[in-house]
């Protein structure tokens, strides 16, 4: 559907909207960031609802808690709950578990490259251990998804990597339905939630919770956080329960969307030698300023790797389209003259591939080009609306400031001891596998590892990356 989307956005650049029929259903696809900027945020109140609805109790009872499946004033509750849990504060006491993540991704790639020198490497594959072994820590769940001889059926990686791999044609089909025909897939019963996912995280949170009331400590991490919010709103329902809900939001929300916008991120690098050798003298740089500590505040002074990820971001945005339903019957005009009424329950498309690549906002956009980031202009007008990579508005990615965090550890982590160069078995040019929902490409993401024979960092050096912030 993205891909389609795009195709729509480009067949009609002399208009701000067009429409396409969804099913029986008219769709209108807004151009316009001026209109993006009435729908997600000037007039969010009549286009905050998300077209994904999880009517399937029995299956999807965990996931209902998710910030994203929830509207009116669930959406509200859950939205401050998590705002209250993501505070820069809260991110900060959760850092410590962070680094040490970053240290075991550092220290992997270190053990590979002893034995086989320069090598062929599936970054994702790598990036989703980092990823879940974040998003597993973070919830109390210590399970070593760095350990390569780990076969456990229960092991955390396998387990949410169900969420997010290639379907079958029959759950193909059911995922389409949840997406695109939420009235279909309620009448059939149809969930988002695999049978052994719920099981794994109701099972895991059940036994957390009892160990955690039996040692009676206090924890620093995600779990520990979300549930003291609940308790000092008196939350009533199953302690258990919530706890596993909680859990498998994060899971969500951090194991795969995060590990394909880094592995995008390191394939541009490695296809832009020099780009990549200023992002790594940057890190060295600021690694020098802060004796070799990877601070808050040095994270911050990156300010080249930002535009470098902003750039990579545009040019490969992660899910290719938004779409919001309308509440409240309302009128979107163009600045084209074009008029259109959008009825409550009526569907709004915007193509964020189309809108990042668009020549009318960005210069030359088949060009890697971080240094058009340089400036804030578009950041203060209304084409800050052609540049999505997480939404924008009230429903716009509550946990951006923690995304960019890790990404930018994780990659620190990476280039500060290995370049990343191309691999002969990755497809180019990059072609979508349209069996996913989200950007990924046919063939996966295969660069070359090499280690860096003079590393910019000392051994205690290194490690202070991963382990102080």
């Amino acid at each position: 559907m993205a891909t389609l989307c795009e195709k729509f956005y480009n067949e009609t650049k002399e208009y701000s909207m067009c429409g396409f029929y969804h099913f029986c259903s008219p769709v209108i696809l807004i151009r316009e960031p001026e209109i993006i900027k009435n729908v997600l945020s000037t007039n969010f109140s009549s286009f905050s609802k998300n077209p994904i609805e999880l009517s399937c109790p029995e299956k999807d009872g965990l996931l209902r808690r998710h910030p994203f499946f929830q509207k009116g004033d669930e959406w509200k509750k859950g939205r401050a709950r998590m705002g209250n849990c993501l505070s820069s504060l809260k991110i900060k006491s959760i850092l410590p578990l962070v680094r040490t993540c970053v240290l075991k991704l550092n220290t992997n790639l270190k053990e590979q490259s002893k034995t086989k020198g320069t090598f062929d490497l599936n970054i994702k594959e790598l990036l989703n251990k980092f990823t879940g072994e974040v998003s597993s820590n973070l919830v109390g769940i210590e399970d070593g998804n760095f350990q390569e001889d780990k076969d456990s059926v229960e092991n955390y990686n396998k387990v949410i990597g169900k969420l997010f791999e290639t379907p079958s044609l029959a759950a193909g089909l059911q995922q389409m339905m949840l997406f695109y025909a939420p009235a279909f897939a309620k009448l059939m019963k149809f969930g988002f939630t695999p049978k052994e996912v719920d099981h794994y995280f109701r099972q895991i949170a059940t036994k957390i919770i009892k160990k955690r009331k039996e040692e009676k400590l206090v924890h620093n991490d995600f779990l520990q956080i979300v549930m003291d919010y609940e308790q000092i709103h008196s939350i009533t329902e199953n302690e258990e329960l919530l706890a596993a809900s909680h859990m498998l939001s994060f899971a969500f929300d951090l194991y795969e969307l995060i590990a394909i916008t880094i592995s995008h991120l390191l394939n541009d690098l490695a296809h832009r030698p020099e780009i990549q050798n200023k992002v790594r003298e940057e890190i060295t740089a600021v690694l020098d300023k802060y004796n070799g500590e990877l601070t808050l505040d040095a994270i911050k002074e990156m300010t080249f790797f930002d535009k470098v990820l902003n750039e990579s971001q545009r040019m490969n945005h992660i899910l290719g389209v938004f779409f919001k339903i309308c509440t409240k019957r309302t009128k979107l005009e163009g600045k084209d003259g074009l008029l259109c009424v959008v009825e409550p329950g009526q569907m709004v498309a915007i193509s964020a591939y189309g809108l990042q690549m668009d020549p009318k906002y960005w210069k030359d956009p088949e060009i890697f080009d971080p240094e058009r980031f340089d400036h804030d202009e578009k950041k203060n007008n209304g084409e800050k609306f052609a540049f999505l990579p997480f939404g924008e508005g009230p429903r716009m990615c509550i946990g951006m400031r923690l995304s960019l965090i890790l990404m930018k550890l994780s990659v620190s982590g990476i280039l500060r001891d290995f370049s990343v160069q191309p691999s002969s078995k990755m497809i180019v040019p990059m072609r979508r596998d349209e069996t996913n929902f989200l950007n990924f490409p046919k063939g996966g993401f295969w660069v070359k590892i090499l280690p860096l024979k003079t590393s910019a960092l000392s051994t205690s050096e290194s490690a202070a990356v991963g382990v102080v912030v």
